[in-house]
């Protein structure tokens, strides 16, 4: 019989290569999974354009700041390749598109296994950036792995990728303690009506305005307010719509916000219309913290849920939207139901399990490298 050769954690440097460290959900992933991996021993760097919120929260990591350069520039690939060569890594992590082009390039050129994250699906990609995605998909022909964080990832990859490609999946890890503790913390609620939270990046694909045409179609005794916390290139339009549709009253647009989590607890629910999703870490977040969730009926979110632990509305459905949200506030007792399922169907995904799971991958990915 032939023994596995386990690779000790204290033998493995790994490089994780990210954009930013600013407040995103592929960010906050990152800062969790590499400061338990240096707490179990490896030798944990990570390069970044631009450093961010996240940083707050890394600890056993070194930090290597690659200059602030947008797109997939030259200088940018030339910066990547110096800390390889200076850290000389047994692995090289790539998160989000443009690093996925950049730093798998330079894993490649330096003969280092290259593991792609993929954190969003295929609608995105086909939708919003096509010939980018393309050329992302060519070059991963070349990598180790592909770990998906969601299921319509990992099919994303199944069906435009290569066939042979090493595919795994491991879920979002929730800080549970974390989370538990700022929704103690709390906040006072300055609203007198039921409160609706919206949170995360505001972009076209999170469907914000959809939520604002639902709340602008509730009944004029139906009365709650939405607070939208995050930023992104589509707040001017919001503005516009809230104006527009005089909705100042009733929404309330704040800038991001990393311990969003202490409105959990006054909140009376969270919606997430996100057209595309990976495992997205609001709702999942929100569930953690023991809020009713309204999440679009797309393959990401039945992952997560199912109607017993969220209201469920289809793509782009206003009216629907706007029945759940006067059902959400008009039952709650059955709203805080649901809430406890949602808990207890998200207790497992701990930081831990998430770090096993990527302990594996990497272990089979060099154990491969040296069959080869």
């Amino acid at each position: 019989m032939h023994s596995l050769t386990v690779v000790k954690p204290q033998c493995l440097t790994v490089l994780h290569v990210i954009p930013t460290l600013e407040g995103g959900g592929a960010e906050r992933q990152l800062a969790m999974l590499a400061t338990e991996q240096a707490r179990r021993g490896y030798d944990v760097h990570v390069a970044v354009r631009r450093t961010g919120v996240h940083l707050q929260v890394m600890r056993g990591v070194q930090l290597h700041e690659l200059g602030n350069v947008r797109s997939v520039d030259p200088r940018l690939f030339v910066a990547i390749k110096r800390v390889i060569t200076a850290v000389k890594p047994g692995i090289v992590q790539t998160w989000l598109p443009q690093m996925d082009i950049l730093g798998g390039v330079g894993a490649l050129a330096g003969h280092i296994p290259w593991i792609v994250s993929e954190r969003t699906s295929g609608g995105y990609y086909r939708s919003e950036m096509p010939s980018f995605a393309r050329l992302r998909l060519w070059l991963a022909k070349y990598a180790a792995a592909v770990v998906a964080n969601s299921r319509a990832g990992a099919r994303y990859w199944q069906e435009d990728g290569r066939r042979s490609l090493k595919l795994a999946t491991i879920h979002n890890a929730l800080d549970f303690e974390l989370i538990g503790e700022t929704v103690r913390r709390g906040v006072q609620d300055p609203y007198a009506t039921p409160l609706i939270l919206v949170v995360g990046r505001l972009d076209r694909e999170k469907a914000v305005d959809v939520i604002l045409q639902a709340v602008a179609n509730l009944p004029v005794d139906q009365s709650v307010h939405v607070l939208i916390i995050g930023t992104g290139s589509e707040r001017p339009a919001l503005e516009r719509a809230i104006e527009a549709a005089s909705l100042s009253e009733r929404v309330t647009l704040l800038g991001y916000q990393p311990d969003w989590w202490r409105w959990l607890g006054v909140a009376d629910g969270l919606i997430s219309m996100g057209r595309f999703e990976g495992n997205p870490n609001v709702a999942l977040e929100a569930m953690a913290g023991g809020c009713p969730v309204i999440v679009s009926d797309t393959p990401a979110h039945r992952e997560i849920a199912d109607a017993s632990s969220a209201l469920l509305v289809p793509v782009d459905d206003v009216g629907a939207l706007s029945n759940a949200i006067a059902q959400l506030v008009g039952d709650r007792e059955a709203a805080r139901q649901r809430a406890k399922r949602a808990s207890e169907r998200v207790r497992s995904m701990t930081v831990a399990a998430m770090a096993d799971a990527y302990d594996a991958v990497y272990q089979e990915v060099i154990m491969n490298g040296r069959n080869n």
